[in-house]
């Protein structure tokens, strides 16, 4: 344990400082490792074991900052509190507030001023264990778990009863109940309760009291708390001089077999003490010696306390001399169990029972106790409050440092954000630029389009009006003096200059589109040719703008005039589709197909490619196999 007592020595000279999160994985432990012996530990029902396997792990770890020390050195503490090695563990439980703090695990941080609250519980010193409740509440609270904070301002009340604050006792009890579930915190609940009415029976308030011990017994989650409750009932019966109902009550608990020694004994005494107090001609002076001799046997001081108190009472009318016997063995265990309200208690039977200057050395004493109690009283008030305005200042001190972090926070913010503004609107320009750029080169692209639409149009009017005119009056003239072989080859140049002119006309992107292009691709085909037109229908035509159709209806005409042309086929079809944002065409014939170099080499493959690269298609063409197979895509409107 050599390095690990310098590490937490190191650990205790630090300043608190945060931690990064740094979740362990949710895997098996490897072996040798702290984590290893941590489960180990963990799993493990013997205290000595479990103590071993941590202090195994805790020689392991190298590192202040590694998450798994807080856990060890709870693990620890936890064991060495079984052992009862509850002294031993002040050394180890600072040291786990340190790493909690240094790392800025407020779990284990709360964990370890409670297990600082239970330490000095043990040694009997009431103020610490307010003060580390207080703090680990405080820690529970920022965490956000308000049932464990609730379990810890209940330890803050019984801690404040046990030091006479019964007004603090009762507001850190009410707190509790606050937060506390009724059904998940019965236990809490039931205990909550019970200090508000031992506090409320302390100060005179019997009815009151009454009421909450009966709020705590319907909360009891054991019989054992429910008989502690109605004893307290009772006696808050009893302090009203209800006897007949105290002693009812008693009847029925004395003959349960559910109280332990201790508590069967306390409830006989209370029993017959109560008959007495009923009728003081009722002989209880057996019973109540029998007691006596068990709590002797038993060492029960606090028992024996109120056992010659309840003695001194019986005999006060009838034997004055042990009266006044068991008022000086009440006050001789009280001193040996330093309870000083039972010393003032046993004091005040003795001034009554004694004379002369014997008298006047027990007036002293009960006054300097007197005075004593009230002074602790104060004095623990005034720590108890002190506790709270420290913590109360120490979090105003925290909320003014956050106020000016946030200030700051939102003056950087402000930068940032100009800054993002400035960025935007730099951002917003260009992005306008660039979009202003697109459209114009879009519509110049659009214009180009209509430019070469319109001269096709100019050039197939002209071959029709003047050119297929001119031949149509030559061959006319020629009919009767020229030979039949050169009319009938003029013929076939005026039929082919009207043809080129139809091909070549006014196309209609409108409403009668699709019924222009099918009459086109029927009219292009071949009589010796089949044409098979599928998926047109179901193309939404709307979304294909009007340039992208005047290139479509081209293209495909282009494609039938190189089919009758060059592929011999004598069945043609065309599939329309689409896919995503694209209109696909796909083409397939079974003529005698074509070759890559031909593909790249020939004109009327050229004059596709440029007309789809003017609208962003792409043409893909498909040489094996029989036949040709291609391929056009054109994107569609969004």
């Amino acid at each position: 344990m050599k390095h690990l007592g310098i590490l937490l020595l190191c650990l205790l000279c630090l300043p608190g400082c945060g931690k990064e999160e740094n979740t362990p994985a949710n895997i098996a432990p490897e072996k040798g490792t702290p984590e290893y012996y941590y489960e180990l530990g963990y799993e493990s029902s013997d205290p000595a074991e479990k103590l071993e396997f941590y202090n195994t792990g805790l020689e392991l770890v190298e590192d202040p900052q590694d998450t798994i020390l807080p856990a060890l050195l709870e693990g620890k503490i936890y064991a060495m509190s079984r052992l009862g090695e509850l002294e031993a563990t002040e050394v180890w439980i600072d040291s786990l507030i340190k790493v909690a703090e240094l790392q800025g695990d407020l779990f284990y941080h709360a964990k370890g001023y409670y297990r600082k609250a239970v330490m000095n519980r043990y040694l009997s010193n009431p103020e610490a264990v307010f003060e580390n409740n207080f703090l680990s509440r405080q820690l529970y609270l920022k965490m956000g778990d308000t049932a464990m904070a609730a379990r810890r301002s209940l330890d803050m009340a019984n801690a404040q009863y046990e030091l006479g604050d019964l007004t603090g006792a009762q507001e850190s009890a009410t707190e509790a109940l606050k937060f506390l579930d009724a059904e998940k915190d019965a236990h809490y609940v039931s205990s909550a309760h019970n200090v508000v009415g031992l506090s409320y029976m302390n100060l005179g308030f019997y009815k009151e009291a009454r009421e909450e011990f009966h709020n705590a017994l319907s909360f009891a989650t054991s019989r054992k708390d429910s008989i502690s409750y109605l004893h307290n009932i009772a006696i808050a019966h009893k302090n009203e001089g209800n006897f007949g109902e105290a002693l009812n009550i008693l009847e029925d608990i004395i003959h349960s077999s559910e109280p332990d020694t201790e508590s069967r004994n306390r409830f006989l005494d209370n029993y017959y003490y109560m008959k007495w107090l009923q009728d003081s001609a009722v002989k209880v002076e057996d019973e109540l010696l029998a007691v006596v001799e068990a709590r002797l046997q038993r060492n029960d001081r606090e028992g024996l306390i109120t056992s010659y108190s309840h003695l001194s009472d019986y005999y006060g009318s009838k034997d004055p001399v042990k009266s006044k016997a068991y008022a000086e063995a009440m006050f001789k265990a009280a001193k040996e169990n330093r309870t000083t309200t039972s010393e003032v208690d046993a004091l005040s039977k003795l001034i009554s029972l004694s004379s002369g200057a014997e008298k006047d050395i027990y007036l002293d004493r009960y006054m300097s106790l007197s005075d004593s109690l009230q002074e602790a009283g104060l004095r623990s008030k005034a720590h108890f409050a002190k506790v709270r305005f420290d913590e109360e200042r120490k979090q105003q001190q925290i909320n003014l440092l956050r106020a000016e972090n946030v200030s700051q926070a939102l003056r950087t913010e402000k930068l940032r954000t100009r800054t993002v503004i400035i960025s935007l609107i730099a951002f917003l320009i260009l992005f306008t630029a660039m979009a202003l750029i697109y459209y114009f080169r879009q519509r110049a692209k659009k214009e180009k389009l209509r430019e070469i639409y319109l001269t096709e149009r100019r050039i197939s009017k002209r071959i029709h009006d003047e050119l297929a005119n001119d031949i149509y009056n030559v061959m006319s003239t020629l009919e009767n003096v020229a030979p039949v072989p050169v009319v009938d080859k003029l013929e076939k140049i005026y039929h082919r200059t009207r043809e080129f002119s139809r091909e070549n006309n006014e196309i209609d992107t409108g409403e009668s589109y699709v019924n222009d292009l099918l009459s086109m691709l029927s009219h292009a085909t071949p009589a010796n040719v089949k044409l098979i037109v599928k998926g047109e229908q179901e193309i939404n035509w709307s979304r294909l703008e009007p340039e992208k159709k005047i290139v479509l209806y081209r293209i495909l005409q282009e494609m039938m005039v190189n089919m009758k042309k060059h592929s011999k086929a004598s069945l043609v079809a065309l599939i329309f589709s689409t896919e995503k944002n694209l209109l696909k065409v796909r083409y397939s014939d079974n003529g005698i197909g074509t070759t890559a170099n031909e593909i790249h080499s020939g004109n009327g493959i050229k004059n596709i490619c440029m007309r789809l690269k003017t609208v962003n298609g792409k043409p893909v063409f498909d040489t094996e196999g029989k036949g040709l197979k291609s391929e056009i895509s054109i994107p569609l409107i969004s």
